[in-house]
């Protein structure tokens, strides 16, 4: 598997191709400590004649849902070449028009309201927030496009506060540069998926694994971001071993740890992104020298798991995740294995370094909860099928997260009955390891997603045994 690590990068194909077309340039203005809003100017590569479409992203990849991220924008302005402002007129959906006939666009700037943002979406890992020190930004609340420049190369430069540091996944490093920095994105989804912190009350830390493990921090309160790093470092180099190679030249563990905004708010749920993983927690979840082995290795699994969705699914995927549809949730029919394979991957991952009877407790316990979840689960999710659940978790996988804890659970349950078939039939001399990582490089040769039908033989190509049986089993409902 030594050769993946040189052709990885070519997974990302569907969203990250590199234009040979002129980049786009955008700008991302926060102009003082406290301030509420930030700006973000964008300039077209040329006047580009009107009328143009802006978009502002309502759907997040690997959310499973939406956000109107388009509420919390005004104004928005556009100019032409010689600075004559020109109109703009709200249209149907997340959409503004831009531009009259017979006028060429050359700059589109608008304002964000990140107070406004963080206090009406609920959801901490779904919002962007400034505090009086500190700003940290999601890429797809802030960032728009216009329509038809998705796959433009993007230049990105990043204006905040004199002295205060600046960070960006997309080109981390330490110690961060301050007062502005730039960074380069392939493609609006590489530019939207990243995230930008900023402040004196961030943290930074750069770690040495496999590859340079960025990890930023911003608590309120006290922590040990040591020993958060630490996990995290453990974690990744886990994952990156289980796969047997990196997708990413350097990745970034993006932390939060807050007090509430009010008791309505939730501070559970961490997302993943193309070399990057955001948690978004409340204060209490902070670990310390303190904290129990049991919460420790919460984190450690926590961490894992968010890392293994760098391969699965941003770099293999099933249909419905690329190209993504930014202003509605897209049907798909895979959350079950996005999320459940990457669960089983994680804990195989944390479990790699324990003894066998250690591994063995360990694993035992864990698909116990997996399948306590699904025991317990209500009568109308037991007569779904797996692919019907998918596509109700599609817009509502956290909304109602009995959906969301019955995918990975299902999901997560038929990985693990897979390796006892490859296990069994192979007579030890393959796992579901050697099944995943055919999964990328079968992703790798054919830059698409794979279909469900195409699933057993591309994990049969790495163990050389038929898991069709066991998929169809558990794409089936629980009850009939």
């Amino acid at each position: 598997m030594r050769f993946v690590f040189t052709i990885a990068v070519l997974l990302c194909a569907p969203v990250l191709a590199t234009s040979q077309q002129t980049q786009l340039t955008y700008v991302v203005h926060y102009s003082a400590p406290g301030s509420e809003r930030v700006r973000v100017s964008m300039t077209l590569p040329d006047a580009q004649p009107a009328a143009l479409i802006l978009v502002m992203p309502r759907a997040i990849p690997m959310a499973y849902g939406e956000q109107q991220f388009d509420r919390y924008v005004d104004p928005v302005l556009a100019f032409s070449e010689s600075g004559e402002s020109l109109p703009v007129q709200r249209s149907d959906g997340p959409r503004w028009t831009i531009g009259k006939a017979g006028a060429r666009v050359r700059r589109i700037e608008y304002d964000v309201n990140l107070v406004r943002m963080e206090r009406e979406i609920l959801g901490a890992s779904d919002s962007s927030r400034v505090r009086p020190a500190y700003v940290g930004l999601l890429g797809y609340s802030i960032f728009g496009f216009v329509d038809g420049f998705e796959d433009r190369p993007i230049r990105l430069q990043i204006d905040g506060p004199a002295g205060w540091p600046i960070f960006s996944t997309l080109a981390p490093q330490l110690p961060a540069a301050t007062g502005s920095t730039a960074a380069q994105a392939a493609s609006f989804y590489a530019l939207a998926d990243s995230q930008i912190a900023m402040g004196p009350k961030l943290q930074l830390q750069r770690l040495a694994g496999t590859v340079p493990l960025f990890v930023a921090f911003y608590a309120e309160g006290e922590v040990d971001t040591e020993l958060h790093g630490k996990l995290a470092l453990e974690a990744m180099e886990q994952v990156i071993a289980y796969f047997g190679s990196a997708p990413f030249r350097h990745y970034t563990t993006l932390i939060e740890l807050l007090r509430p905004v009010s008791p309505e708010h939730r501070y559970g749920f961490s997302m993943e992104h193309l070399d990057s993983s955001t948690y978004y927690l409340s204060i209490d979840r902070g670990i310390t020298s303190k904290s129990t082995a049991e919460q420790t290795g919460r984190e450690r699994f926590n961490f894992a798991h968010h890392i293994a969705h760098a391969w699965v699914p941003k770099r293999a995927y099933g249909e419905g995740y690329f190209p993504f549809t930014w202003e509605l949730a897209p049907m798909i029919d895979t959350i079950w294995l996005s999320e459940g394979f990457a669960r089983y991957v994680a804990m195989e991952a944390v479990s790699a370094g324990r003894t066998e009877s250690e591994s063995k407790v360990y694993r035992q316990r864990t698909l116990d909860v997996l399948r306590g979840i699904v025991s317990e689960s209500p009568a109308f999710i037991r007569r779904m099928t797996l692919v019907e659940l998918s596509r109700v978790g599609s817009t509502r996988y956290s909304e109602d997260f009995r959906t969301g804890r019955n995918l990975f659970s299902r999901g997560a349950l038929m990985a693990a009955e897979m390796d006892e078939r490859i296990r069994e039939r192979s007579a030890g001399k393959k796992t579901f390891r050697d099944g995943m990582r055919s999964l990328m490089t079968w992703s790798t040769r054919n830059r698409r997603a794979f279909r469900i039908v195409e699933l057993p033989a591309i994990l049969a190509e790495g163990t050389g045994v038929d898991t069709r049986e066991v998929m169809e089993k558990w794409l089936q409902p629980l009850d009939r």
